[in-house]
């Protein structure tokens, strides 16, 4: 990229040595930093931010010139919010610099950053008054208390790990997958008993099939236990609700192409169903985020049922 390509973008640009040392600077840089471009030059980039900005932008370019890849961050200068990417320049794979591209962040982003900040205290208080209020049901005294009790504090784990996402995505580090070793027939177990209540109240029996562990799964359980759960209370939201519902899930071996099998049927309270349950848009994208395959089926007799496919999710 040549230093006259570089001047004539309207966004601020910088351009390091192997060092990280400002080699150029341009133009808009110099009017929106109000950085004058001779005094610049040899400077350490980071240098050429102010207090928080640098820190961000210290550690930034640090992690491109030494990984070799492109770093993003996020940073408030002078009163105005920037979304910077810092990519490495390579020549026949070793480092020779590298290119700071800067744009103002869109308008909002600042106030959402603010906003999952204070988040933190209702959710650490809400916390903390659930973790005294299951002290206090302990035993066998209330054990439908206790069992909401639990079921709050799980809802409420998800919601911290989504907050947590949520500014993993505002301070540009991306969405980051979550993966971690969880047990499937543990997940359907929680799923059944978060909406068995409100199945005994529509008059729907709730079964589950599903042996007593499959231990040994990595992924994100977190995503896939929310994708189910609405599965089945979409299906529990039709009138009339189906007479039975059956939870199940168990895992293929390497000869059937491993995976992991998690399957919702319905049996109607009379007649049959004409065609598979069509799932709702939030489920077929929380699913697919996770490369699970769906597939319905509806038959005259033995109801309808949808299968999620997660291939390879089984680690040794």
């Amino acid at each position: 990229m040549s230093d006259a390509l570089i001047d004539y973008i309207d966004a601020p640009v910088l351009v390091g040595d192997p060092q990280a040392n400002a080699v150029h600077v341009n133009p808009a840089f110099e009017r929106c930093f109000g950085v004058d471009a001779q005094e610049a030059l040899g400077m350490p980039l980071a240098e050429l931010f102010e207090g928080g900005a640098r820190e961000a932008m210290l550690v930034s370019v640090a992690s491109a010139c030494q990984r070799g890849g492109t770093a993003r961050c996020r940073i408030r200068e002078r009163g105005v919010g920037y979304c910077v990417v810092i990519s490495p320049i390579l020549r026949d794979g070793e480092g020779v610099g590298v290119v700071v591209l800067l744009s103002e962040e869109i308008e909002g982003t600042e106030r959402l950053m603010s906003l999952r900040r204070e988040m933190e205290v209702p959710i650490d208080e809400i916390s903390t008054s659930l973790e005294t209020l299951l002290q206090e049901t302990g035993g066998r005294r209330n054990p439908g208390h206790r069992a909401r009790l639990e079921d709050s504090l799980r809802s409420l784990g998800q919601l911290r790990k989504h907050a947590d996402e949520l500014s993993a995505v505002l301070v540009g580090q991306g969405s980051s997958t979550r993966s971690e070793r969880f047990d499937p027939s543990g997940l359907v177990r929680q799923v059944a008993e978060s909406v068995r209540e409100l199945a005994e109240t529509l008059g729907v029996e709730l079964l589950l099939l599903a042996p007593a562990s499959l231990d040994g799964f990595e992924g994100d359980g977190t995503t896939l236990a929310t994708a189910l759960r609405a599965m089945v209370e979409a299906r529990l939201a039709v009138d009339p609700p189906p007479a039975r519902l059956t939870l199940a899930a168990r895992k293929l071996g390497a000869v059937d192409g491993e995976a992991l099998l998690l399957s919702v049927s319905e049996k109607p309270r009379s007649g049959a169903f004409s065609e598979p349950f069509a799932e709702p848009g939030a489920v077929q994208t929380s699913l697919a985020g996770l490369g699970a395959l769906v597939h319905g089926t509806a038959h005259p007799r033995l109801g309808r049922t949808s299968i999620v496919r997660l291939p390879g999710a089984s680690q040794h």
